[in-house]
């Protein structure tokens, strides 16, 4: 292995690490409750996006924190013809999918007026406020 290519190795791998703590910083601090919320809620607000939007971006974010932690090594044994380390690389980038998408974190747990009724149409809707806005959903 030449330097060229181990040097070139490194700054992909720091690039990685770069990449995967700003999508973690970035993530957490869309979520309620978390320090640091208050400035991206302003931020939205301003921007003339709901509350619930910014929850989905930081989800995302966080998504993409854990992808780049479980695609990484996947890529750089694949790469490096080490067949014999990728089920195990596949199985914890599966676990980590499950984890991501089959969690029902608390700050999506449904809360506000739950069944309050619509006068209109006699549907009963969920209501979730925050702030001067309040976002409903057909329950």
């Amino acid at each position: 292995m030449t330097k060229g290519h181990i040097a070139k190795e490194v700054a992909l791998w720091a690039f990685a690490l770069f990449l995967s703590l700003v999508c973690l910083r970035s993530g957490l601090m869309k979520m309620p409750g978390v320090p640091g919320e208050e400035f991206w809620a302003r931020d939205f607000a301003r921007w003339g996006y709901s509350s619930w939007f910014k929850t989905v971006v930081g989800i995302a974010e966080l998504s993409s924190f854990a992808l780049v932690c479980r695609v990484q090594p996947v890529l750089t044994h694949a790469t490096h013809h080490e067949t014999s380390r990728l089920p195990l690389n596949f199985l914890l980038l599966f676990l980590s999918l499950i984890i991501v998408f089959t969690r029902k974190p608390t700050f999506l747990k449904r809360r506000g007026n739950p069944g309050a009724a619509d006068s209109s149409s006699g549907v009963s809707r969920t209501c979730l406020s925050s702030h001067s806005t309040a976002s409903c959903f057909p329950s």
